[in-house]
């Protein structure tokens, strides 16, 4: 909400709930009218729906009660943060919806895991673009510095007409003067809903205001014992710290630095160390007895690959081999059986892993209980190995193995009792090999003193040969708000207790003092009770809005619940936030990018394509959007719109219910 629209009385009551909403203690589900009897919020609590809206929820059949929808004008603070700057936007640039029309929008699988990137750096600015896609993303589905993109001037008056001229092309565009929405749209905003994946713009949000843009996760290589000849004789210790995008390839150059330190072989175990991480394993199959699609992996301290293995199936020509296709494995697994080919079909549509290929993690191995519709062609599917832990040991002694070292010994874990499977190595006190010592978990607050000193006759590394980064913040929130990967979101909202911000004293007595994130001597692992206890209290600290009910970070719950006005006040700080930037060039772009690439072919002709930046939701019966538009008059926007399917009997379209989304912020754009 803006300073101006605060000066109303009648927004105090939606924005300070604390101070000035009246007691009302009626039910809240199917009582949205009911609340006009509390006194002071029936014009805001259930205000009138913009008309395309509601003839879109009619369309789809959807009662007025199943959603929840925010629109509030927002604008740049001055520097002192007392006064808005009208028409000063901080939103990226747009793209036009003539030149949008012509770029391809990104594929949008379910199951597809984020691609293969580079370290991006988001630069700092009031028009940042984001981050530069890799050759595995789609050619034309973000707004970079080379796509066709025109700047809206931030000074442009709502009663001017805007002039923007196009460089590709020389002409100029004119945008004809529209009327601005002078106060907040509200309806049955403060009702806890279901987000979905909405849900992301939380944790996102706070880990890059707790720790920062730049931040990186380091995952850290020690060893018992000795080297001599290339050759270890102890044990090679992974110790993970929950990066997030650990890939295989990334895991494949972690693994080369071991070997380029001095290890080719070694005599003895390799063990994993995952314990950053306790009690968050959990049931694949239990949210929706889906446990193959990579959406529902488990986080982990050593999480490799998201759990999933990347199978592509093309079709072999030979005469001897039709009717067959090869099959290609990213990453393999060791001592598993995987099938090199599989017979194909006339007959069915190419869809999901589990309908195309009705795949089965046996003990041995992966066995396929489908033929492969020639409708596939060559195609990729994605599917998650119900195990993370024992998917890190795999992939780890085969990515070892291949680069043509040797291993005498097994893969092994060190955790606190958060192993599922494999054998594991407790930690409750220092545990002694032949080798030297391993960790003592339990020593300390002092996290640097990894190794407890060794009265072996043979020495043990006492601090990491091997630290290697993970990408920055930046990039993995990009990952995480474009293509909604709800592991990553897991493993950055369990990073969150493991860090604190310290204040240090500047070399300048005059500047101010630095900020700097250091780890935690008070926490030394995470779990799901210490991080979403850590997202309460910032929420607490920084916002007025009670804080959403939270059991995880990535929106993928039943029981999670948030209001309108909760986004609204989150995207609203972040609007005026130092890492705002990167905030918002992780969002997906209506109609080009993301999540919501789709949204130009539900609504062709819509007025938000190339001007919105937006986090979808999707789970059964439920569909929701929030993000930022800019209108055509200038103005800035925040948007939230939730629909959950629980008012009524009727069925419930997600495709319509999208629709009803799209026109909001078509709406929204056209103001």
């Amino acid at each position: 909400m803006t300073l101006s629209n605060l000066k109303n009385p009648a927004n105090l009551a939606s924005h300070y709930p604390h101070k000035y909403q009246p007691t009302c203690t009626l039910p809240f589900k199917k009582m949205a009218a009911a609340l006009g009897l509390c006194l002071g919020l029936s014009s805001w609590a259930q205000a009138q729906l913009p008309a395309p809206v509601e003839s879109a929820l009619n369309r789809a059949k959807i009662s007025t009660e199943d959603i929840s929808l925010l629109i509030m004008p927002i604008n740049a603070a001055t520097n002192n943060n007392t006064q808005p700057i009208p028409n000063k936007s901080r939103l990226p640039k747009t793209v036009k919806p003539e030149q949008a029309k012509a770029l391809e929008a990104e594929s949008s699988d379910p199951d597809a895991l984020p691609p293969e990137t580079q370290d991006t750096i988001v630069m700092s600015g009031t028009a940042a673009t984001e981050p530069k896609p890799s050759a595995q993303q789609s050619s034309a589905a973000t707004t970079t510095p080379t796509s066709p993109a025109v700047t809206e001037p931030n000074s442009q008056s709502a009663s001017q007409t805007a002039v923007t001229s196009n460089e590709a092309t020389g002409l100029s565009v004119v945008e004809k003067p529209t009327p601005s929405i002078e106060f907040p749209v509200r309806h049955l905003a403060e009702l806890p809903r279901t987000p979905a994946s909405t849900m992301k713009l939380i944790p996102t949000f706070v880990a890059l205001d707790l720790l920062g843009p730049d931040f990186v996760w380091f995952t850290q290589v020690y060893h018992t014992g000795f080297i001599s000849a290339n050759t270890l004789y102890g044990d090679l210790i992974i110790k993970g710290s929950g990066d997030p995008k650990l890939t295989a390839q990334r895991l494949n150059k972690l693994l080369e630095q071991v070997q380029k330190s001095g290890i080719q072989h070694i005599k003895g175990d390799i063990v994993l160390d995952s314990s950053i991480f306790q009690g968050v394993t959990k049931d694949p199959a239990a949210f929706d007895n889906d446990p193959l699609r990579p959406y529902n992996a488990s986080p982990d301290g050593l999480l490799v690959n998201f759990s999933s293995v990347e199978v592509t199936a093309v079709p072999l020509l030979n005469e001897s081999q039709k009717g067959r296709s090869k099959i290609y494995y990213n990453p393999r697994l060791a001592d598993y059986e995987l099938p090199n080919t599989l017979a194909n079909t006339s007959t069915g549509r190419c869809s999901s892993a589990r309908s195309s290929l009705a795949p089965v993690w046996q003990d041995s191995g992966l066995v396929f209980n489908r033929k492969l519709p020639e409708s596939c062609g060559t195609h990729t599917f994605y599917i998650a190995y119900p195990d993370a832990k024992d998917f890190a040991k795999r992939v780890i002694k085969n990515q070892w193995l291949n680069l043509g070292n040797t291993l005498s010994g097994n893969i092994k874990f060190l955790g606190l009792g958060n192993t599922v499977s494999g054998e594991m190595i407790n930690t409750e006190s220092p545990l002694k090999s032949r080798f030297g010592n391993y960790f003592d978990m339990s020593a300390g607050p002092n996290k640097d003193s990894v190794l407890t000193p060794s009265f072996s006759l043979l020495p043990s590394s006492p601090l990491p040969f091997v630290s290697y980064p993970s990408l920055p913040l930046s990039q993995q929130i990009y990952d995480i708000n474009h293509y909604s990967n709800n592991v990553m979101t897991e493993q950055v909202t369990l990073t969150l207790p493991l860090y604190t911000q310290v204040k240090q004293k500047s070399d300048d007595p005059n500047a101010k003092p630095i900020t700097k994130v250091i780890k935690s001597r008070q926490t030394q692992h995470s779990d799901y009770l210490k991080s979403l206890a850590t997202i309460n209290q910032w929420w607490q600290n920084n916002l007025t809005t009670l804080p959403p009910v939270m059991t995880n970070g990535s929106g993928l719950c039943r029981d999670c619940t948030v209001t309108a006005e909760n986004l609204a006040e989150l995207l609203s700080y972040a609007y005026n936030h130092r890492n705002f930037d990167t905030y918002v060039n992780s969002l997906g772009v209506a109609g080009i990018s993301g999540t919501i690439a789709e949204h130009s072919e539900r609504l062709p002709n819509s007025a938000a394509i190339g001007r919105a930046w937006i986090k979808t939701g999707t789970l059964n019966d439920v569909t929701s959007m929030a993000g930022y538009v800019r209108g055509q008059s200038g103005q800035d926007y925040v948007v939230v719109g939730i629909i959950n399917g629980t008012a009524t009997d009727q069925p419930f379209n997600t495709y319509e219910a999208r629709y009803v989304l799209d026109t909001m912020l078509d709406w929204t754009a056209k103001q």
